[in-house]
């Protein structure tokens, strides 16, 4: 549950935020949202990732969708993929390693701070 609701906060963020700001800036605000929440890696890491992942690969198709435009495929055809599914997947897959490891940064961030407990029982 905690990972669902981790994953729609930074879907919310990527989503919402997204458009107004730079990538750079999302990804320190992931990482501020990765600090605050806490918890544990794993789930900072994938939940930030898959959500925000998702999130560029429906922007790019809607966006390539909605226009019309050759752009993408003229774009594909500079870089050298097969088409524009797979520059979308490009995008999704940089979405999600940076996010992932955003969110982990920031998780891990606060870790350095947190008390730690002692493996062992003595005074």
């Amino acid at each position: 549950m905690r990972f669902l609701f981790l994953m729609l906060l930074y879907a919310a963020v990527a989503f919402i935020l997204g458009p107004y700001l730079p990538y750079w800036v999302m990804m320190l605000i992931l990482a501020f949202v990765g600090a605050f929440i806490g918890g544990n890696g794993l789930h900072a890491f994938f939940s930030a990732a898959l959500a925000v992942g998702l999130v560029w690969l429906a922007k790019s198709f809607w966006i390539t969708w909605n226009t019309g435009s050759p752009l993408p495929e003229m774009m594909a055809d500079i870089i050298g993929v097969d088409g524009e599914g797979v520059l979308m997947i490009i995008t999704g897959f940089i979405g999600f390693v940076m996010a992932g490891l955003s969110a982990l940064t920031g998780n891990r961030f606060r870790r350095l701070f947190e008390k730690k407990q002692p493996y062992y029982y003595g005074p």
